[in-house]
């Protein structure tokens, strides 16, 4: 096999340069939990990329035996040797299990080698074994367990299984070449502006929404990425004029973008040199009506102008909602009124989706009827009819949120059931879909309703979802602190969703335990666990059941552990737990317990249940600073999720 990767040229690149081979590591971690295949990933070099699945019989006698361990070894060895393009070897290893292997290939060249095994094709032969372990010295009845432990699986199932996995890794190693020689492609046209290259076959393929002009406007290319990006097509902007009015929506930055264009390209034709890439953070408007936040970088060879656009749109309304928050906090905290900073979220709120209409109505004190909170984008005559409702079923989308206290969509308002008696008014308004989700307080009362309108019927999308119950969480918080400011407090410090610790006040208590426990030695330890596959069950279920399961996560811990110990939401679905006074043995009982007690929890749906698992890693503390600590546990932690999940482990060095 050839020892590195080649590209048609003398740059070399291996597998790790192509594809993300962590993602990819977990992708073959699920294909052994579901297909209960062990398997392993060699690079071209020989280097072990990634490892799943060892069975007892290898591990813990095959390997474990000297004499054994050499006959394995042989087999490998065979293995390799018969390996070759497009063809799936195997061999009977000499301590009686199979092996598969079949390499990678790129464009003719090898980037890797996928081996499944120990398996067996058929029942065992326990004669055999029996052998085996005489002839080792290996414990019989353990020995012979163990093979029957060994995953049967037929030739054809385990070749069929090979062939699916090798070709997601050469679509994966396609997609990250094609984006090398994107780049590469860049930064040789850069050198040269004379140079004349087709660039249609491989920008079509890349990741990254690019098209290409002449020096007089006109648009000559959009691939494939730009089309799926922003709906427009080379026949909807013939030209850069077309094209500046339909993405941007301000007529001033309309000409003042035409006028730089047209003064840059001057500038690159004087000189007869490229201009160096500029690049810009923009809104702009898809075919749909949509609008997608943008990173475009432009670059000038001479009479051609070639851009490229990076979505940044999640990243973008990730920002605006940190902000959001912090904006609440800070007005909450400078005791601005209540009508202003709902204002202010709702402000916020519309800036991540232009064509969002949004408001926040309160129940009044006897909890009956909706009081307009803030509503500055909706007509007046409509904040008017609807301010002062009474809250009941079939009572439009928010009245009946509010009654119900669950999230209410109505993707078309005309032929709701809920907006019958409404439907008039709200097409007076212009309103055609209204999403309403209640606002609830620390103790499950509800407070009122955050709603998003739209003029066209519209269903949200999983992102959706998340913005409007980000938003009602922080009018939560708005609102209660009318009545509790130290809750207030307690808010800025805990996680939204779970009550728990934020990462900021669990990094600040543990810094002060481990201050203590540097002081006085005395004993201290560190429990970090992590819910097992969490994106599987928000990809299966949405990301609403994944918010109960973290819920349950933290109600479960709070139910086992004592007051002193202090426990933070630290990540998505990532929790650590400091406990004082607590030796290493001590805290794996802790961490053992919650184990059992989340793995026999479940979240109860109306069509089922779900249930989960977590890992745990444990490490007791020695004269280190909390980041130190918590990089021990991260290992640690990592280290049960490589040995299956839904176990503890601890760290060692």
């Amino acid at each position: 096999m050839q020892s590195n990767f080649i590209m048609g040229s003398d740059k070399k690149y291996n597998f790790s340069e192509l594809v993300d081979v962590i993602e990819f590591e977990e992708l073959l971690k699920s294909f052994y939990e579901a297909t209960g295949i062990p398997n392993a990933l060699v690079g071209a070099d020989g280097k072990i990329i990634s490892q799943v699945g060892w069975i007892d019989a290898c591990a813990l006698f095959h390997r474990a035996n000297k004499e054994s361990s050499l006959q394995c070894q042989e087999s490998n060895i065979f293995l390799i040797k018969n390996v070759s393009n497009g063809k799936i070897s195997h061999s009977l290893c000499k301590n009686g299990l199979i092996d598969y292997a079949t390499p990678i290939v790129i464009e003719g060249d090898v980037l890797a080698t996928l081996f499944l095994g120990q398996v067996l094709n058929e029942a065992p032969n326990i004669e055999f074994f029996k052998k085996q372990a005489k002839k080792f010295n290996y414990d019989e009845d353990e020995y012979l367990e163990a093979i029957n432990l060994v995953p049967i699986i037929s030739k054809e199932k385990i070749e069929s299984a090979m062939d699916c996995v090798v070709k997601m890794a050469q679509m994966l190693a396609k997609t990250g070449l094609s984006k090398i020689r994107e780049i590469t492609l860049e930064h040789n046209l850069n050198q040269s502006n004379q140079q004349k290259i087709q660039l249609n076959d491989i920008l079509d393929f890349s990741p990254v929404a690019i098209s290409w002009s002449d020096v007089d406007g006109n648009i000559e290319y959009v691939n494939h990425k730009f089309t799926e990006l922003f709906g427009y097509t080379l026949e909807d902007i013939p030209n850069i004029e077309t094209w500046y009015k339909k993405a941007y929506s301000d007529l001033k930055y309309q000409k003042d973008e035409m006028k730089s264009l047209y003064e840059v390209s001057k500038l690159s034709d004087e000189k007869n040199k490229p201009i160096p890439i500029s690049q810009r953070e923009v809104s702009i408007v898809c075919k749909d009506g949509s609008e997608r936040q943008v990173l475009v970088s432009i670059s000038w060879l001479g009479e051609k102008c070639l851009a490229n656009f990076n979505d940044i749109t999640a990243h973008w309304k990730s920002e605006l909602r940190n902000r959001a928050h912090d904006s609440m906090l800070e007005m909450v905290a400078k005791d601005a009124s209540l009508s202003d900073i709902l204002n202010t979220i709702v402000t916020n709120i519309e800036l991540e989706d232009s064509t969002s209409l949004c408001s926040v109505l309160l129940l009044d004190k006897e909890g009956k009827h909706l009081l307009v909170g803030a509503s500055p984008s909706l007509p007046d005559f409509y904040n008017k009819a609807i301010d002062g409702t009474q809250i009941g079923l079939g009572v439009g989308s928010c009245g009946s949120a509010a009654f119900l206290g669950q999230r209410v969509i109505a993707e078309d308002i005309v032929n709701h059931d809920y907006w019958q008696p409404y439907k008039g008014l709200a097409q007076k308004a212009g309103l055609a879909a209204c999403w309403s989700e209640p606002i609830i307080s620390s103790t499950g009362k509800v407070l009122g309703t955050f709603a998003i309108y739209h003029k066209k019927t519209a269903s949200p999308n999983s992102s959706d979802i998340e913005r409007i119950t980000f938003a009602a969480n922080l009018a939560a918080i708005a609102i209660e602190n009318r009545n509790a400011r130290n809750e207030l407090e307690h808010r800025a410090y805990s996680d939204y969703l779970t009550g728990l610790a934020n990462r900021r006040y669990f990094i600040e208590q543990a810094e002060l335990e481990l201050s203590r426990h540097n002081r006085y030695e005395s004993k201290l330890s560190l429990i970090m666990l992590d819910i097992d596959f969490f994106k599987k069950i928000n990809d299966t279920y949405g990301h609403n059941v994944g918010d109960l399961v973290l819920q349950k996560i933290a109600e479960v811990s709070r139910s086992i552990l004592r007051d002193i110990d202090i426990i933070g939401r630290i990540g998505g679905e990532e929790f650590a737990i400091l406990l004082p006074e607590t030796s290493l043995e001590d805290s794996i009982k802790v961490a053992e317990r919650l184990r059992v007690e989340i793995s026999n929890t479940s979240v109860v749906l109306e069509n089922g249940e779900v249930n989960f698992t977590s890992s745990f890693g444990v490490v007791a503390a020695s004269k280190s600073n909390i980041d130190e600590l918590l990089i021990k546990a991260d290992k640690s932690l990592y280290k049960a999720k490589e040995n299956g999940r839904n176990r503890v482990c601890t760290f060692s060095e």
